[in-house]
């Protein structure tokens, strides 16, 4: 007896394909959600790359194999790929609209160049003492959602600003926002980057504001607890070990870009 020929090929045929073809999809399901956790914009343009050419060799190869779920399921993913592309690209299409508005600037911002001296005397006090502090400056996109839930209005010397992140104080652990040359709202909680390059830093004082400065165009001024370390978050990046000198310079280079640019859509 030949037990070959009391094996049914083609039934056996269709179970090894939907084996394959279930290993396939949970393995591709599974890279693609580990692949698209907390990278960067220019991660997600690579990955979303390199998955449109798999997907044509993936439809070239099922329909060679003749591997029907998975080719239904190409098919099916391109109408759902407009979806996908505002779910994966969502903090970044939200960052994209909410700069769009920096384009046609409204506000007046010159009160800000009138309050570095200030500025920079709190903040070479506060790195000296080790005083913890995250001061948020407002540029032209609006922070009104921040400063209504910690609203405050209090006009800037060293002083005050110091006296704000005292540790004893009860609004030293969130943020100062400065709108128009005052402080505007006090221990206000900032979203968090999700920047995997600043997985590593300790606490949330400074990933609060490297998070606000990707989310908007404010500039963001840190003052480590531990060190004492001055530091500065700008478009999304991170500008450590400052001293007195190179803040100086910083604000002077960004308050007068801000006087030109209000100058010219004036």
């Amino acid at each position: 007896m030949n037990w070959s020929q009391d094996v049914d090929w083609s039934t056996l045929g269709f179970y090894a394909r939907s084996a394959i073809e279930i290993a396939l999809l949970w393995t591709l399901l599974y890279y693609v959600l580990l692949a698209f956790e907390r990278i960067s914009a220019g991660g997600k343009l690579r990955g979303l790359s390199l998955v449109l050419a798999g997907v044509v060799l993936a439809a070239i190869i099922a329909r060679v194999a003749q591997l029907n779920a998975i080719l239904w399921l190409l098919q099916a993913a391109v109408g759902l790929s407009a979806i996908v592309l505002c779910v994966v690209f969502q903090p970044e299409l939200r960052r994209l609209f909410t700069r769009m508005g920096a384009l046609f600037p409204t506000q007046d911002l010159s009160a800000n160049a009138n309050i570095i001296g200030h500025l920079i005397d709190a903040v070479a006090y506060m790195s000296d003492r080790r005083i913890g502090a995250l001061i948020v400056i407002e540029r032209n996109d609006r922070l009104d959602d921040y400063v209504n839930n910690s609203p405050l209005d209090c006009e800037i010397t060293a002083k005050s600003v110091a006296t704000l992140f005292w540790k004893d104080t009860p609004l030293h652990d969130g943020a100062m926002i400065i709108r128009g040359g005052r402080i505007s709202a006090a221990g206000v909680i900032l979203p968090l980057t999700e920047n995997i390059e600043y997985k590593h830093l300790p606490g949330t004082r400074h990933r609060a504001g490297i998070g606000i400065s990707e989310d908007t165009d404010a500039l963001a001024i840190l003052v480590s607890e531990e060190t004492g370390t001055i530091s500065v978050a700008d478009r999304g990046k991170l500008l450590r070990g400052l001293n007195r000198q190179d803040l100086e310079i910083l604000l002077g280079r960004v308050f007068a870009a801000q006087a030109r640019g209000k100058t010219r859509h004036a």
